[in-house]
């Protein structure tokens, strides 16, 4: 098992079975190319899982989550699309990436899912995170429909927890 400390949070996945963009050399190299990628992909039960996670602990309760958020979920999800379809497709760069993914997903897989987590420590920011769900589904949908994604979630920590994701709150 590998575990990563990710926005306040440690996310623990097993060995073999998940990525991490950032810590790929074929990624790196297209480093200045104006790519974002979702912080981990994760192989389990036959399913591939993009994982985005940010901290919003330390909004006070008189502000909101920042108007950027959802340009950012998009630009992460297109382009970590992108950059494993290439892998699909055989392209150069593509073939770069292959050595840091795990070998089950260098097909295209049958089933994916786009996990938005936020690191949230109030309750009044959930009403937020349900109209910024709706948001990212609608701006995603035509990407969505071309990968044949089913789930795109956006939930709070805790929920994901919840939902038996391997993530704890890091001390």
């Amino acid at each position: 098992m590998t575990s990563y400390h990710e926005s306040g949070l440690i996310i623990t996945l097993p060995d073999k079975e998940h990525f991490s963009f950032q810590d790929c050399h074929g990624y790196k190299t297209l480093s200045g190319q104006n790519l974002k990628e979702m912080d981990f992909g994760w192989w389990r039960d036959d399913t591939l899982w993009l994982i985005e996670i940010k901290e919003y602990a330390n909004l006070t309760s008189n502000e909101q989550l920042p108007a950027h958020l959802l340009d950012n979920f998009v630009n992460k999800a297109t382009d970590s699309l992108l950059m494993l379809a290439s892998l699909w497709a055989e392209t150069n760069h593509g073939l770069k990436l292959a050595p840091c993914l795990p070998p089950q997903i260098h097909k295209f897989p049958k089933r994916l899912k786009l996990f938005f987590i936020l690191k949230i420590d109030k309750v009044i920011f959930k009403s937020q995170i349900i109209h910024l769900k709706d948001a990212l589904k609608n701006r995603l949908r035509g990407r969505l429909i071309l990968f044949d994604v089913k789930h795109v979630s956006l939930v709070d920590h805790l929920t994901a927890i919840k939902c038996n994701l391997p993530i704890a709150i890091e001390d």
